[in-house]
């Protein structure tokens, strides 16, 4: 469950949901919310406190920190680094050639320019 916390705290911000200085909730109101362990929220906010995502403001509350806009992005990158690492793997177990890969990638991303524009 700890990593689920720091996963999706992560991913909210490389994702924009969270923003700098918006406020979590109280490591007391997030355990109870899900019935866990309140030392199981703790951890993740200090793992978080830790990268820099998160600040906590002593008698105000924990906060994402204002330099995690920058980490989110590269985050943000990472994440998608790791998933076309993967693909690529499983594109090679099917016995995909390079070609076969670049033309699916280049399908997909002309998917994403259409929605862009």
């Amino acid at each position: 469950m700890y990593l689920q916390i720091v996963e999706q705290v992560r991913h909210g911000i490389a994702a924009g949901a969270l923003q700098p200085d918006d406020e979590l909730p109280s490591v007391r109101a997030l355990a109870g919310e899900h019935l866990i362990n309140p030392n199981t929220v703790a951890r993740a906010y200090l793992e978080l406190e830790r990268e820099g995502l998160l600040s906590k403001r002593r008698g105000s509350g924990t906060y994402v920190s204002p330099t995690a806009a920058a980490l989110g992005r590269a985050h943000r990158v990472q994440a998608v680094r790791e998933l076309l690492d993967k693909a690529v793997a499983a594109a090679e177990s099917y016995g995909l050639t390079a070609k076969q890969v670049r033309e699916l990638m280049e399908e997909r991303l002309w998917k994403i320019g259409e929605k862009s524009a």
